[in-house]
């Protein structure tokens, strides 16, 4: 959760801390519903407004880790198109279980598990807005009161030596929405080891899966890739910042993602490759 907004944060609370934040959004998008059977327009746009309410209970010290525990109150607003047309409104609550475990591995190591439940405007778990894409532009999906999604996700990270680093991920996406997009499964994993050479190259490589069973409007199938990233970074770390990397790609999907991955290129492919430069940094 995170946005424009107030509140207060870090407040003492023994053994743990408490947040609590107001975060508002706003935005504006064609009126993309299920009350709605045309297809709609990215000129006639109406307004959207979203509040949300974030209670966070944190750094609650375990005998295996630390714990997160968020609560949030959403309420989705949809304003009308020039043709009086709007989306359903919609409020809605979720829950987030952070299970974090430290020293995993290796000394720098960080191991965590995280479960999230959230029903109607809150089950973005964001304070943004879900979107899709439809031929004529991207829209914001209008959440139905009575839809819910379920996420679980386990990862980590281990320096396990000065020349070896390694991370993997998995996540598993249950989403029921309540209307033509039906109810939607996605599991998603992957694993990027490193081999540092020195101080300053390295070579990355990553490889995923990711599949997704749709009943609604959506496809159906399973997408597969494999990276291969030499790099220069400044230190011998997974997290090392700031990086330049050269990457080369390939991915493979079966006939259900056919003409939904890689866009006009890929349109009649089940398989392509990508190649380029990044540049990553934060501070």
């Amino acid at each position: 959760m995170s946005g424009a907004g107030g509140g207060v944060e870090d407040y003492e609370l023994g053994n743990g801390k408490l947040a609590l934040a107001w975060i508002g959004n706003g935005a504006q998008s064609g009126v993309y519903s299920s009350d709605i059977a045309a297809l709609p327009s990215p000129n006639n746009i109406a307004g959207f407004s979203k509040q949300s309410v974030d209670l966070s209970l944190y750094d609650f010290e375990l005998p295996a880790g630390k714990v997160e525990l968020g609560l949030v109150f959403a309420a989705e607003n949809s304003g009308k198109n020039a043709n009086g047309q709007e989306a359903p409104n919609s409020q809605g609550g979720a829950v987030t279980f952070i299970h974090t475990y430290e020293h995993f591995l290796s000394d720098d190591g960080v191991n965590k598990l995280s479960l999230q439940f959230g029903t109607g405007a809150a089950k973005t778990f964001t304070s943004g807005y879900e979107t899709t894409a439809l031929t004529n532009g991207t829209y914001i999906i209008s959440d139905e009161p009575d839809s819910w999604r379920f996420r679980a996700t386990e990862s980590f990270v281990s320096d396990i030596n000065p020349h070896f680093s390694f991370s993997p991920a998995l996540i598993y996406q249950y989403t029921d929405y309540r209307n033509m997009l039906g109810d939607v499964q996605w599991l998603s994993g992957g694993v990027r080891p490193v081999y540092h050479f020195n101080d300053h190259f390295d070579l990355a490589f990553e490889g995923g899966v990711d599949h997704v069973d749709d009943s609604g409007a959506g496809p159906s199938g399973t997408l597969y890739k494999l990276t291969f990233a030499p790099e220069v970074s400044l230190g011998n770390k997974f997290f090392s910042r700031p990086i330049l990397r050269a990457y080369v790609t390939y991915a493979a999907w079966t006939d259900g993602f056919k003409g939904s991955v890689g866009g006009n290129d890929y349109m009649d492919a089940t398989a392509g490759w990508v190649w380029g430069l990044q540049m990553e940094t934060w501070w």
